[in-house]
């Protein structure tokens, strides 16, 4: 039978980040089987940097978990194992960002595609 503690570091939290009018903040999740979005579990904010809030989540995560899903305003913008948060914030949040802009801008452009196409 496996420990509580080897079951925890077998999950994949998913780190939520947003922009909340001057600052950041986070919330984590822990993903559940068949699609069930359970509420968050933890959360923290009043950040000034997005790298300030990466590293605040390597502090909290990084006892436990090796690598998370990352969500930030609202876009899914990949995997990032938590020593990447610890050891270079601005690199990431930086590459976050850009994710998140070209996601964004392609939900943008389908949305009007879809638009200009409606009779």
């Amino acid at each position: 039978m496996r420990s509580a503690r080897d079951v925890q570091c077998g999950l994949q939290p998913v780190v939520e980040l947003r922009k909340e009018a001057a600052s950041y903040a986070y919330s984590v999740r822990a993903p559940r089987s068949k699609g069930v979005i359970p509420p968050s579990s933890y959360s923290n904010g009043g950040f000034s940097t997005l790298a300030d809030c990466l590293l605040d989540v390597a502090r909290a995560l990084g006892g436990d978990f090796k690598r998370i899903y990352v969500r930030l305003d609202g876009y899914c913008v990949g995997e990032r194992d938590i020593a990447e948060l610890r050891h270079g914030p601005q690199e990431v949040a930086a590459a976050l960002r850009a994710a998140c802009d070209a996601i964004a801008s392609a939900a943008e452009a389908g949305a009007a595609a879809s638009e200009a196409n409606d009779p």
